[in-house]
């Protein structure tokens, strides 16, 4: 995979090392409640299954670390993973004490972008729960228009949460 590089970030593969800063963002429930995939408490176990998932991703999936340029450390991940030929589900995680500073924008702006010019998708899908308003302004400032909402399960919360579902097509892509 290649690194995309935005002006703050850079989003690169990612490594074995970066377990531990997976388990030590995602092992908070702030971080994990918004997620549908993440359970807590989150372990070594669990970010090392992770790291071994994505690193088997055929074409045109890509999960990223998101990384401050100004360090090597993981603050969040970012990924593009493919539902449909032509489309994927976009999703991401951003560290509790880096909220506010505008790097979940910028993360999913550039998988966004990377996803329709490089990967060739048509179409992203994503969501957020309610109540994750950070989530719901990221997504709809990229363009993504609701579909419909719904009710997903949560591995963090261990139930049910109520979710929007989003999709965001090529051609409606907001510069």
């Amino acid at each position: 995979m290649t690194t995309i590089t935005t002006a703050r970030l850079s989003l690169r593969p990612l490594r074995e090392t970066d377990a531990g800063d997976i388990v030590r963002q995602l092992n908070n429930f702030a971080v994990s409640r918004w997620t549908a995939r993440v359970p807590f408490p989150y372990s070594t176990l669990d970010a090392e299954d992770f790291l071994r998932r994505v690193a088997v991703l055929g074409t045109g999936n890509l999960v990223a670390a998101i990384v401050p340029k100004e360090t090597d450390r993981l603050i969040g991940v970012v990924g593009c993973e493919m539902q449909d030929p032509g489309e994927a589900e976009l999703g991401y995680w951003i560290a509790e004490d880096r909220w506010g500073k505008g790097f979940g924008r910028e993360a999913a702006t550039a998988m966004t972008d990377h996803a329709f010019a490089v990967l060739g998708h048509k179409a992203l899908y994503s969501s957020y729960q309610v109540g994750n308003a950070a989530s719901q302004r990221i997504l709809e400032g990229l363009g993504f228009r609701r579909t419909g909402e719904g009710r997903s399960f949560s591995r963090a919360r261990k139930s049910e949460a109520d979710v929007v579902f989003l999709r965001l097509d090529a051609k409606d892509r907001r510069p």
